[in-house]
């Protein structure tokens, strides 16, 4: 009796998920063909605009006004998204530059109405405007300043799309408020999520910068750890700046870890002697600075440097060995000989060469076509 219970309770409950899939795609396939004809609506409009710009016309009153009335419902500007996403391959020869330039004043009053919305209809507005994204020439300064505050609203979704929204518009100013409104904030958003936006960034990179490190101090740690990020993926200027993190003591160890990477991707000749001090370093305690160090050392030659890297394959830590192997093997004539004199009688250090050896040559291995 029990287990006929169980049975009819199983398929009950197969039953219900059953009826539920159904109607979900049901509804989904309303609101799909809702969507599609809010769309066709608003591409007609749009279209006629469009062919008034080609005679060189202006986009007519009317239209603006349609647009601030029917844009204010999140449906709509869904629909209106899907338009303009139509234009975006050609938008130069349909013109909808022109036509974003135009609607700026509809775009400022949607961003102060959005402002006052729920945190999702913010966010997606905010999203909004990152894909129909203006360029930098445009008078976007108060659409800017209304994106600013959007970092202060308690949502993830928010702000990273509001963040994502200043950056290809390309102002160094309103970026650098943008995180410093976060910062201040204290919201917690991924280190990685905004050293990818800033990545991104659709202005002047090396002004970006400038003006970010003139505010460096003033970050927290969390922030700064950003900062140095993004300098690292794409400016070499910032070598001397770096070199005193790195050998600051009183520095947090995330950044001066970040310091050292900086310099395996731009060598820096002053950077030479930290760099092998760390490598050298026996203390267990300071493993990830030797680490770190090592792998940063592979772009750097002499006999001091290989001298300091056969020495970090006998570390006592696997890490430190591990990336000493990688970086002897990115040296020129890597071969068994040079695995025997560098492994010498120390067994792990051998196994480790060893390994990275009968590695690499699997690798080549299977580009060349062999099994």
């Amino acid at each position: 009796m029990g287990s006929e219970v169980l049975l009819y309770g199983y398929g009950a409950v197969c039953l219900s998920m059953l009826v539920f899939n159904i109607v979900n795609s049901i509804v989904m396939k309303k609101q799909e063909m809702r969507l599609e004809r809010r769309s066709r609506v608003l591409a007609a409009q749009v279209e006629i605009q469009m062919e008034l710009i080609r005679q060189g016309k202006e986009v007519e009153q009317k239209h603006m006004r349609y647009l601030a009335r029917k844009l204010r419902r999140v449906k709509n500007l869904v629909a209106f998204d899907r338009v303009m996403e139509t234009y975006q391959e050609n938008e130069q020869d349909l013109g909808i530059l022109e036509y974003k330039r135009q609607i700026q004043s509809v775009l400022l009053q949607l961003a102060v109405v959005y402002l006052g919305r729920d945190t999702m209809q913010s966010a997606y507005f905010a999203y909004f405007l990152s894909r129909n994204r203006l360029q930098r020439h445009m008078a976007v300064d108060a659409l800017e300043e209304i994106l600013v505050q959007y970092m202060r609203k308690q949502n993830l979704y928010c702000r990273v799309n509001a963040l994502e929204a200043l950056c290809s518009f390309g102002s160094e100013e309103s970026v650098v408020k943008a995180l410093t409104v976060l910062n201040q904030e204290g919201g917690f958003i991924h280190e990685k999520i905004l050293t990818d936006g800033l990545l991104a960034f659709g202005g002047d990179h090396d002004r970006l910068m400038a003006l970010l490190w003139d505010k460096f101090e003033r970050f927290s740690g969390k922030m700064q750890m950003v900062v140095l990020n993004y300098i690292r993926y794409k400016s070499g200027g910032y070598c001397e700046r770096m070199f005193g993190i790195m050998t600051d003591l009183k520095r947090d160890k995330e950044q001066r870890l970040l310091a050292i990477r900086y310099f395996g991707r731009y060598v820096y000749e002053p950077a030479r002697e930290a760099l092998l001090g760390f490598a050298s370093d026996q203390n267990p305690l300071n493993w990830e600075y030797a680490a770190v160090s090592v792998t940063s050392l592979a772009r750097y030659t002499g006999e001091k440097v290989m001298a300091a890297l056969i020495g970090a394959v006998h570390s006592a830590n696997w890490y430190v060995r591990y990336n000493a192997a990688i970086s002897l093997e990115s040296r020129d004539g890597y071969d068994w000989d040079m695995m025997e004199a560098a492994g010498g009688n120390d067994r792990y250090a051998r196994e480790m060469l060893m390994y990275r050896l009968e590695l690499n040559n699997a690798r080549k291995g299977i580009q060349g076509g062999r099994i």
